[in-house]
């Protein structure tokens, strides 16, 4: 965790200025009760006026000084706080971008949103309690202290003995509270993951009935997060009674024992007083700090969550890549006994994978749900590296120098089309350096069959997109996020069950001019045996073993896999040959 101090770099005079402001209002409070003491010691025995104005007079400029102070070092201290978490913030999420995704995937999505946002949130906290409370409360105990020992050491030994009771009451509870506060945080990510499974699969639930069994999921979780809470809560609620209990025992104490030193002229009546008031000075003060224990213990395990994410090790892209020997023919990829197992999964999610895919060729990929076609794309883009055997790309008959020229290689349309909050434009236009023209993004959305609703619109290119493209259908969104694709002009383009949305005949004339463009390969993954009729191969896959690879009437005519699928979308084609023969 030291590497989080590093965010107070730049901010080291507001983190400076903020507990030293404290330090000044402390020393003006540890005043006030001496000046109460001479008033009752000196002045109103003698009745002079005078020194009494002057006495009140210095206690309204002590109480002026003070909250003069207090504001000031509020203000610093916030100030550092609030910069602090902003730089850490800014940083955490650019090393979520970094991390490679079968790291992001065992973080998970939910754990994430909630370490950069209520993580960071409690630590801002903490640090903003912490610079007002580490020098006060220390000065203003110990200063108490000292300011007792003066008046008199007897009765000091009733303070030293409160303090050492607090401390070791508060270190107690800490310790039982600590496994509490992780636990909360661990449920917090669960909450979070099923609110937004439930708010973006809201139209599916409704659907499929099942608002009664998410709520059944959710009010359990819920439970649980309470029930932690309520725990941890009840012994956390013992550190101000029994800070009251302890604090009032030694009040009782000195009370007793400086009416004792009165009775035998050995301690001033205003001295008591002062000794009361010093007293709940500290009363005040370690209440304060139990607050803050518990905003430190709570911190403590979010920068531990936090720092989790900074220890992880980047994904490299620029790391050059062993070169592959440059093929004869005009190869652009090439996978030669691909196996690949997920973390923690008992089987391989494919294996023996051997294909090769050629310049300007249409590749397609079938199978069944589940059999590896959305793995392998993630494995041809290297966003996973496989255990065995080894992908190749070329590119001019070169291989790619490092990972980011692997992937500028490939313009990739994923099987949830993903747009986001902003315009048309600026959808389409991402990622992509210098200005790209009004001409070139008509062109892509025509050739993604896109332009005939982008132009209904009222404000065409400009047209506002929603968070997650709401307001589009699927098919909209899927043909957007292919017109994005093509603006990289990348040599391979990977369509991921891109087209799912699409009706037949829009299918149809997007695949006729993507074919048309003779200089890009495409490779499409896909459900639908009639979007892989004109492909040059296919591939097909089941439980993640490669069962067939060729033409599509050549498959029909000999790969069962194959034949399942394409029968049971065309039905009446089955008839039709078990009739011919």
């Amino acid at each position: 965790m030291k590497n989080l101090l590093i965010y107070f770099k730049g901010y080291l005079k507001e983190t400076i200025l903020g507990p030293l402001f404290k330090l000044l209002e402390a020393s003006f409070e540890l005043l006030v009760p001496m000046v109460v003491a001479v008033i009752i010691d000196q002045v109103i025995p003698h009745r002079d006026k005078t020194h009494l104005y002057e006495m009140i007079g210095l206690l309204l400029l002590l109480a002026l000084l003070g909250v003069t102070v207090s504001i000031t070092a509020q203000y610093f201290s916030a100030k550092s706080a609030v910069r602090y978490t902003q730089k850490l913030s800014q940083d955490l999420f650019a090393k979520i971008m970094r991390l490679p995704k079968p790291e992001r995937d065992a973080l998970s999505a939910s754990s994430l949103v909630t370490r950069i946002t209520s993580d960071t949130y409690l630590i801002q906290t903490a640090i903003n309690q912490f610079l007002r409370l580490f020098l006060r409360a220390p000065i203003i105990v110990m200063g108490s202290c000292l300011m007792a020992f003066a008046l008199s050491p007897v009765i000091t030994w009733w303070f030293i003995g409160m303090i050492g009771a607090l401390t070791v009451v508060i270190y107690l509870i800490t310790r039982l509270t600590n496994p509490f506060y992780r636990k909360i945080r661990q449920l917090t990510d669960t909450i979070v993951l099923l609110t937004s499974q439930q708010v973006e699969g809201m139209r599916v639930i409704r659907a499929f009935g099942q608002d009664k069994r998410e709520e059944e999921r959710f009010e359990e979780t819920n439970d649980s997060y309470q029930s932690t809470q309520i725990t941890v809560g009840r012994w956390a609620v013992l550190l101000s009674p029994l800070t009251f209990l302890i604090v009032n025992t030694a009040l009782v104490g000195v009370i007793w024992q400086g009416n004792l030193q009165i009775q035998g002229n050995l301690l001033a009546q205003g001295s008591l007083v002062a000794l009361i008031n010093y007293l709940t000075n500290i009363l005040v003060e370690l209440l304060k700090v139990t607050m803050l224990v518990s905003s430190l213990n709570q911190a403590y395990i979010a920068a531990g969550r936090v720092t989790a994410i900074f220890e992880q090790e980047d994904e490299n892209v620029t790391a050059a890549l062993a070169p592959a020997e440059s093929p004869s023919d005009q190869t652009v990829l090439a996978v030669s006994n691909l196996e690949f197992r997920y973390p923690k999964a008992q089987e391989a999610a494919l294996s023996h994978i051997n294909l090769t895919i050629k310049e300007g060729q249409f590749f397609g990929i079938i199978g069944s749900t589940g059999s590896g076609k959305s793995t392998l794309s993630q494995l041809l883009l290297r966003l996973y590296q496989a255990q065995k055997g080894a992908i190749a790309q070329f590119h001019q008959g070169q291989s790619p120098a490092n990972l980011l020229q692997w992937r500028q290689n490939i313009a990739w349309v994923p099987q949830n089309a993903q747009l986001f909050k902003g315009t048309i434009r600026s959808n389409l236009t991402l990622g992509l350096e210098g200005d790209v023209s009004d001409k070139q993004l008509w062109a892509a959305l025509d050739q993604a069959q896109a332009s005939d609703f982008v132009r209904e619109k009222s404000l065409q290119l400009d047209e506002p997109v929603e968070a997650f493209g709401r307001n589009f259908s699927g098919g909209q969104r899927q043909r957007l996020t292919i017109a994005r694709a093509l603006l990289r002009q990348a040599p391979i383009l990977l369509l991921d069950d891109a087209t799912s949305a699409l009706d037949y005949l829009t299918e149809a004339r997007l695949l006729k001019t993507l074919m048309a463009k003779t200089e890009l390969t495409l490779l499409l993954i896909s459900q639908r045996t009639s979007s892989l009729k004109a492909a040059d191969n296919i591939l097909v896959l089941e439980n993640g073993q490669q069962v067939g690879l060729g033409q599509h009437e050549a498959l029909l005519a000999s790969n069962p896999i194959y034949q399942e699928i394409h029968y049971s979308q065309h039905p009446e084609e089955r008839s039709s040959d078990e009739s011919t023969q």
